[in-house]
């Protein structure tokens, strides 16, 4: 008899996530593109705290759209999530690596990546490795 829980099996979320997570990506865009079509002006402190709430709405429809089953879930597709996982992991890390040199080789202000946006394009990278590997 095999035990259940000797098998290592990633824990995913359900499929309607994936649509759970396009509504709150959307939700979150709305705010920032009704702000700038309408020009309307707002107190610094609140304009960051936009911006924040904004990015974390964004890392989180993407993390629901990432983690979701899809319809056929096998050894293959956990093989090429490992995969696109450990693809987007280095090509974020070498962004990071290799853009203040870039930067100083044009002559740019060297500027820094907040944690927002390195989760965000390592789950873009995540994403579109996923389904090219796929």
């Amino acid at each position: 008899m095999e035990n259940k829980r000797s098998k290592k099996e990633i824990v995913l979320l359900p499929r309607y996530f994936k649509v759970i997570g396009l509504v709150v990506i959307i939700l979150a865009i709305v705010p920032m593109v009704v702000i700038k079509s309408l020009s309307i002006k707002m107190v610094p402190v609140k304009k960051e705290l936009l911006k924040q709430f904004t990015a974390n709405a964004i890392i989180l429809g993407l993390f629901f759209i990432a983690w979701s089953r899809d319809k056929l879930e096998d050894e293959m597709t956990f093989s090429i999530r490992l995969k696109a996982m450990s693809i987007a992991f280095i090509t974020a890390v070498c962004i990071l690596v290799i853009s203040p040199l870039v930067d100083l080789l044009f002559k740019v202000p060297v500027e820094n990546e907040n944690g927002h946006s390195v989760v965000i394009k390592m789950l873009l990278f995540y994403l579109m490795g996923y389904y090219f590997l796929k």
